[in-house]
């Protein structure tokens, strides 16, 4: 299960009764195998967050040699090797609002 909150911080939860270790490869890691570990988060669960930029990737759990797909994920789309890869949309997040700030100077200078 793949998760993307308000600020675009990716949550992938992974569930499976694997002793481990688990990975999430995709194409914002360049498919590398050993490049995303994830934590155990309890029996048989496995966690990860990420900040990615905004855009749609591609992504699977690599565990214990094995590979995963998400299905709950954002979609699937079909890989080169006649398998499915999950689908990730992360969103483009809005600037926060600027503040104004008057500067220190200017405030006890009004104040005076």
């Amino acid at each position: 299960m793949v998760h993307v909150d308000e600020t675009g911080k990716t949550t992938f939860r992974f569930r499976h009764g694997t002793a481990g270790p688990a990975y999430v490869v995709g194409d914002f890691c360049h498919w590398q195998r050993d490049h995303l570990p994830m934590r155990q988060a309890g029996t048989h669960e496995w966690i990860l967050m990420l900040r990615l930029p905004p855009g749609t990737y591609q992504f699977r759990y690599l565990a214990a040699g094995t590979w995963f797909t998400d299905y709950a994920a954002f979609g699937v789309c079909a890989n080169r090797f006649g398998q499915f890869n999950s689908v990730l949309r992360v969103p483009k997040v809005p600037a926060a609002p600027r503040r104004y700030r008057r500067s220190r100077e200017r405030r006890l200078t009004q104040s005076a």
